[in-house]
């Protein structure tokens, strides 16, 4: 009955060691698969995230249909503009639209407008110093016509000891551009300063002028034009990209 028992153990005990080393054997392979799964990474030796962005743009010939309406009653507003853009970190751009005018008689006009925007954008060139990419900007803003009447000069007197009138038209604007941006970079300690030039067309969803938020007049909102702009970025660096 002894031998039986100690029989039995042995088979036990022989079954577990082999189970053990069965173990072992497939943690090492496990080990291996993984020591050669990381040999495959390709991690970047540096890789920059934008600190801060800022801007501009200068549109050739936004508002055609407007700047037309406008002189044939008196106004005149400037055939260019301008718009302001700021980015921090990786949040949608802000920018500001100024497009000004001219005082004629005791007429004038501007038009300004903000809101936000983001870009899409496909980089040629794999180069921390070197950017050469085409982009898709879409954005959404809100524009307004600010109108003056009665301005006698450019005096804050005049405006005070006279019958001024003003008022505007306004409009919330869905826009889009494409466009293409070309710069270089330099790099300072852990920063890098970039110098990007850019150019594209602008256009809108078609949007009408509105009186009072609701009375929406015949003459149309559009900001179709070319634009040439520059952007300074101040990037940080950071070392633990992998791809």
């Amino acid at each position: 009955m002894i031998r039986y028992f100690l029989l039995h153990l042995l088979i036990i005990l022989g079954g577990f060691c082999t189970q053990a080393q069965d173990d072992m054997h497939k943690g090492d392979m496990h080990k291996d698969m993984m020591v050669m799964t990381d040999s495959t990474k390709t991690c970047c030796t540096s890789c920059y995230q934008n600190i801060i962005s800022a801007g501009g743009k200068y549109y050739f010939s936004p508002m055609k249909n407007t700047i037309k309406t406008l002189a044939s009653n008196g106004f005149v507003l400037d055939e260019t503009a301008l718009e302001y853009q700021v980015r921090l970190f990786n949040l949608p751009k802000l920018f500001y639209y100024q497009q000004l005018g001219t005082l004629s008689n005791t007429n004038y006009v501007s038009v300004t407008g903000f809101g936000i925007k983001e870009d899409l954008k496909y980089d040629f060139i794999k180069s921390p110093m070197f950017m050469l990419a085409p982009y898709v900007e879409l954005g959404g803003g809100y524009y307004r016509m600010n109108i003056a009447k009665g301005i006698t000069s450019s005096s804050i007197g005049s405006v005070l000891n006279s019958q001024v009138e003003n008022y505007f038209l306004d409009n919330f604007i869905l826009s889009g551009d494409v466009g293409l941006e070309l710069g270089i970079a330099f790099k300072i300690d852990d920063r890098r300063l970039g110098i990007v030039l850019n150019g594209g067309y602008m256009a809108n969803v078609p949007a009408q002028w509105r009186l009072a938020g609701s009375l929406a007049f015949n003459d149309k909102v559009s900001l179709a034009s070319p634009y040439a702009g520059v952007t300074l970025r101040l990037d940080m660096e950071c070392t633990d990209c992998c791809k």
